[in-house]
């Protein structure tokens, strides 16, 4: 559940309703999400999907956790 609201809060925060179009920028911050959630973000970048999973740190900013890349 932390992780929908969480995802729900980065959508919000950042005015879009689909999955980013790129890596979230560094220094990001996130305003409502709860502290250590996770944030996960997909998108295409030459010719691969790529997933991120995000952690949210105690001032509210994202450490990527993990990035992975899979043929699609």
């Amino acid at each position: 559940m932390k992780t929908i609201l969480a995802t729900a809060a980065v959508l919000a925060a950042l005015g879009t309703s689909a999955a980013f179009a790129g890596p979230i920028q560094s220094g990001a911050t996130l305003s409502q999400a709860p502290i250590g959630s996770t944030v996960f973000n997909e998108y295409f970048a030459n010719g691969k999907q790529v997933h991120e999973v995000y952690k949210v740190n105690s001032d509210r900013t994202l450490d990527l956790v993990t990035r992975t890349a899979n043929d699609h």
